[in-house]
């Protein structure tokens, strides 16, 4: 009898602990909630303070039907990046020309996230309610983010409904934030920066203030447009390198000084996913390319209308395929084939 008490005394004690054990884990899944909750909290208020901009459904976008058929099987988001030319305020407003044109493409297939700068003076046919030839930049001038979307969807069969616009004073202030960004510079970049820099330059590295910075990425005249994308991507590279130093704290500290200069359709929820999903990319090799990829020799001035004529219409929109989704076998869409031939019909041949 004596041991039955017993037994049951130890049986007791072990519910008892069972039962405080049941209450310290549900404690602390309650403290774990809130915390998520006030952390989302956060996140969105801050998220909050950017420009949200016009969501342009797939319907609306210029996506051709081969296009959506084509890369239905591939895990690849692609987001336009305007680089918007305006000193009147922190944003891009659609009276600006988007003097910078990236796709930045997130390649969850392979964890790789890769930058595509395309020419901005590029003569394309611009769609939508302008149904006109014009450089590529022109779009975000006649119609904002929406139109400037719809025109790279258009000619370069591509599946974009999402887009981030910056102004240039953006990237000033980025750099600044984070105590500027070590470029290499060589001898013919320092002769045209000299005299229109705030600090003296030299050949080899230097550590660039945001506004430096930004007079390094406008230069063009002292070789061409492409080799200004790459001054632009390096920037970026040094930019992203300065970032990953940064802790917790500080990069919230940033993201909420530079929000008020952002403009984009990315709802809160895709943000905050897509930088969970950047966590597992390689981050220290961003693959980077140029649309027309072969430069000046794949274009030509185009006659009447100024920029260029492009060698390949087709011929580019397959590489650019190729580097994003690894199709090394893409058809273009019969609507870039049927552009193609009506641009030189219009124009002229390409001559080089």
């Amino acid at each position: 009898m004596k041991k039955v008490k017993i037994m049951d005394l130890q049986f007791n004690e072990v519910k008892k602990a069972v039962k405080i054990g049941i209450i310290i884990l549900t404690v602390i899944l309650i403290i774990a909630g809130c915390t998520y909750g006030a952390a989302n909290w956060a996140m969105d208020s801050m998220l909050n303070k950017m420009e949200h901009g016009e969501v342009i459904e797939n319907e609306n976008a210029q996506i051709a039907p081969e296009v959506s058929e084509a890369v239905k099987e591939r895990k690849v988001v692609n987001i336009a990046l305007f680089g918007a030319d305006n000193s009147q305020g922190p944003t891009g407003t659609d009276e600006d020309r988007s003097d910078a044109m990236k796709i930045v493409s997130l390649d969850f297939d392979n964890k790789k996230l890769k930058i595509t700068s395309v020419e901005r003076d590029v003569v394309v046919w611009i769609p939508g309610d302008h149904q006109k030839y014009g450089h590529f930049n022109w779009a975000y001038w006649f119609g904002g983010a929406t139109l400037a979307v719809q025109t790279l969807n258009y000619n370069l069969d591509l599946d974009i409904t999402q887009y981030v616009t910056f102004s240039f004073n953006a990237v000033e202030k980025l750099v600044d934030l984070i105590g500027g960004v070590e470029i290499e510079l060589t001898a013919k970049e320092v002769g045209a920066l000299r005299g229109q820099t705030q600090n003296s330059v030299r050949t080899g590295k230097n550590t660039l203030n945001g506004y430096d910075a930004m007079m390094y990425c406008r230069q063009r005249y002292i070789d061409s447009d492409f080799v200004r994308m790459d001054r632009q991507n390096n920037v970026i590279n040094a930019i992203i390198a300065k970032l990953k130093h940064k802790n917790i704290l500080e990069l919230m500290d940033i993201v909420n000084d530079m929000l008020p200069y952002i403009t984009t359709n990315l709802t809160n929820s895709e943000i905050k996913d897509y930088l969970i999903s950047l966590l597992s990319f390689d981050l220290t090799n961003i693959e980077t390319y140029k649309e027309p990829s072969g430069e000046y020799d794949d274009i030509m001035r185009c006659p009447g209308l100024g920029g260029y004529l492009v060698r390949s219409y087709s011929g580019m929109v397959r590489h650019l395929h190729a580097n994003i989704y690894g199709d090394d076998e893409y058809k273009p869409s019969q609507t870039v084939l049927d552009n193609e031939k009506k641009t030189y019909k219009t124009y002229g041949e390409f001559k080089k």
